[in-house]
């Protein structure tokens, strides 16, 4: 299971090295609630949106991509390491939009639970989910039921993946790197070789250290 969080959010099932689920949809807005999208939302809630408050399509849109999700909720900020220093802080709203994020993530990890015969590990990636320990607790804690518990140490070297449950967890918990640029690089490649191309074993892609772009 890879629960992707970042700008955009998504948890998906995997089985066999291959996507068997994902709470991804026609755009990028469905699933989970991300750092300035809504994610899902109720269809109702829409053409209220436009009977009751005249929104065209055009608001609708701009208010579901740009400001919505764990901006919208807090109404202060869409990064994670602001949001859990004012909610220690004690700003209330700011730890509502925590629990809904957090909620949403783990609601998508167990719907997607649901297409594979067990859950092996859960891995954590993306922007938040590669430095934000904080949200990994609070998801990991109310995810008994998959065997996942809290407690998790935060990794030594965030370049590398770091088992960060502790030992003899019943599900292990990982924090893995993202890798777009790698990924985009090698697909681009065998692209571009032709069929005969991707048919070849090829090396894997090298891996480039990425800058931080948290919340794009």
């Amino acid at each position: 299971m890879i629960a992707h969080l970042g700008g955009g959010c998504s948890a998906c099932a995997v089985r066999n090295g291959t996507s068997a689920d994902t709470t991804m949809g026609f755009t990028p807005l469905e699933g989970l609630v991300m750092s300035h999208r809504s994610g899902s939302v109720d269809p109702g809630a829409l053409t209220w949106l436009q009977t009751r408050h005249r929104l065209s399509a055009d608001d609708i849109e701009d208010v579901l991509n740009h400001h919505s999700g764990l901006l919208g909720l807090s109404g202060t900020s869409d990064d994670t390491g602001d949001l859990v220093r004012s909610r220690a802080a004690g700003d209330e709203r700011v730890a509502l939009a925590l629990d809904v994020f957090t909620h949403h993530c783990r609601r998508g990890i167990a719907a997607m639970a649901a297409s594979l015969d067990r859950l092996d590990a859960l891995v954590f990636t993306g922007e938040i989910g590669e430095d934000q320990p904080e949200v990994h607790e609070y998801v990991c804690t109310r995810l008994t039921v998959l065997g996942l518990t809290g407690g998790l140490r935060t990794p030594d070297d965030a370049s590398r993946p770091a088992i960060v449950s502790g030992p003899g967890a019943e599900t292990p918990i990982v924090v893995v790197a993202t890798g777009e640029a790698q990924q985009i690089d090698h697909e681009t490649r065998t692209l571009l070789r032709g069929p005969e191309g991707a048919r070849a074993p090829s090396a894997p892609p090298r891996r480039v250290r990425r800058r931080s772009a948290r919340r794009s």
